[in-house]
Formats: structure tokens, C-alpha cells, sequence
């Protein structure tokens, strides 16, 4: 397996950092997925945070064993719990104005397509 460089990962940072794209070359699939969905983390915020998270995420990807140590180690915590729902209703309120009012006046269960999303939320945000 190859050696991921930090060059490559701070260009892809700067460049597409919006989409998770640096997440992606560092097999960081999720905080990739979660980085598109919300253009960068709270919409730019997590991006200018992450200059100096990189190193370690990087260290992480060359080193396999670290990786697997960090994920066994992984137990419950309030700030994981309370961002996996705040990003979740985002989903679950993104869903449902997506759909115009005159749709769900019609059809008011189609609102229920949010719980869908919430669920969906908090289900990758907890792998």
C-alpha cells in the first residue's frame, strides 16, 4: 500500500476541501461523506479546523495498526452522541424542505421521509 503524501492531502485540501476530497485519498470514507454533505463541516467552518488536524489523519493513513487501535478504542461520548444528532436533524430539516408545501399539504405523510434521513444520520455518524 502506498505511502500517503502530506503534500497531495493539503493540495487536495485547499483546493476541494469543501467536498471531502482530501478525506477520500486518506481512505477516510465517511468524514469524507459527512465533509460533502456539509461543505466542508458546517459549511466551511471544519475546513479552516482541519489545517491543522491533517498531520494526524495522515500518520493514521500510513499507519494501519494505529488506525485499528484508535477504532478499537473507541467508547461512547457526549460531544460524538450530540454532533451525530445536530447532523442528523440537518438531514432530517434538508429532507423536508426539499419537498414544496403545496406537495406535503397534499400528502402530509411524505414528511416522514426526515425520520428516514434522521435515522440514516445517525447510523453513519456512529460507524
Amino acid at each position: 500500500m502506498a505511502e500517503k503524501s502530506m503534500l497531495v492531502t493539503y493540495l487536495l485540501w485547499m483546493m476541494f476541501g469543501w467536498s471531502g476530497a482530501h478525506h477520500f485519498y486518506l481512505r477516510r470514507y465517511r468524514h469524507g461523506f459527512v465533509w460533502l454533505w456539509t461543505l466542508g463541516g458546517c459549511c466551511g467552518l471544519g475546513w479552516l479546523l482541519e489545517f491543522w488536524r491533517l498531520p494526524c489523519y495522515i500518520d493514521i493513513a500510513n499507519n494501519n495498526e494505529e488506525l485499528h487501535r484508535q477504532k478499537a478504542g473507541v467508547s461512547f461520548s457526549w460531544k460524538r452522541f450530540t454532533g451525530a444528532l445536530v447532523f442528523s436533524m440537518l438531514l432530517g430539516v434538508l429532507s423536508v424542505s426539499a419537498v414544496p408545501n403545496n406537495i406535503l399539504t397534499f400528502c402530509p405523510l411524505l414528511a416522514s421521509v426526515a425520520a428516514l434521513f434522521i435515522a440514516a444520520g445517525l447510523y453513519v455518524s456512529s460507524l
